[in-house]
């Protein structure tokens, strides 16, 4: 049986790995660390009490498809809150998300430090390709969007959240054009930089999870 099927099993490789050439594909990377490195390709920054590491997934003990599609890394993110608030971390680049309509990664919990994930995305409004901030106002931009959308950190485990760009508010109206328009377009840079801010479930608490497999989809 086996043998009949090499043929079709062959052809639906080719078929796969054709794809490219002929359409485009249906999402876009952002990292799932596999490489066992987030200080390169691509380059993740962090700030405050946010502290970065890369982490062995462990294999599920029961079914677990998406524990399953995590793969051997993620990347680890701990802290100590200040009222609430631990830090951010995050990725500076150029990306035309124009045909893509969500951002979906993977979050894994811990119990004993729940809280909230917020998500931050900007866009490129006065086509300079990057990204203004004030330093004295909490590092909000001066020339662009900021979007942003929060979900539950929940444990233990891990959960798949699949956002749509639709869900995310304008956190600065007035600046910019106050329009999701990723796309590089009239000189536009596109989506420049997306964001992670990590809040703490107690004033003084802690933050302790993992992320994967982020990327855009449609």
């Amino acid at each position: 049986m086996f043998k009949k099927m090499m043929p079709f099993l062959l052809f639906m490789i080719l078929v796969v790995f054709a794809q490219p050439a002929f359409c485009q594909m249906t999402f876009y990377l952002i990292d799932n660390f596999e490489d066992g490195d987030f200080t390169h390709d691509p380059t993740w920054f962090n700030f405050d009490n946010a502290n970065l590491s890369i982490v062995e997934n462990q294999k599920p003990e029961k079914i677990d498809f998406v524990a399953e599609s995590t793969g051997k890394y993620s990347l680890g993110v701990s802290g100590q809150a200040q009222s609430w608030y631990v830090g951010g971390f995050g990725i500076d680049q150029s990306i035309d998300a124009s045909d893509y309509s969500r951002i979906q990664f993977d979050l894994y919990g811990n119990k004993a430090c729940a809280g909230k994930l917020k998500i931050e995305l900007y866009d490129d409004d006065n086509g300079n390709n990057q990204i203004e901030q004030d330093p004295k106002a909490g590092w909000v931009p001066t020339a662009d969007d900021k979007w942003v959308a929060e979900v539950n950190i929940l444990g233990e485990g891990f959960t798949r959240y699949s956002i749509p760009f639709s869900a995310f508010k304008d956190d600065n109206p007035g600046v910019g054009n106050d329009k999701f328009d990723p796309e590089k377009k009239n000189g536009s840079g596109g989506l420049l930089k997306i964001q992670f801010i990590a809040i703490a479930s107690d004033e003084k608490g802690k933050a302790d999870f993992r992320l994967d497999n982020i990327l855009l989809t449609y």
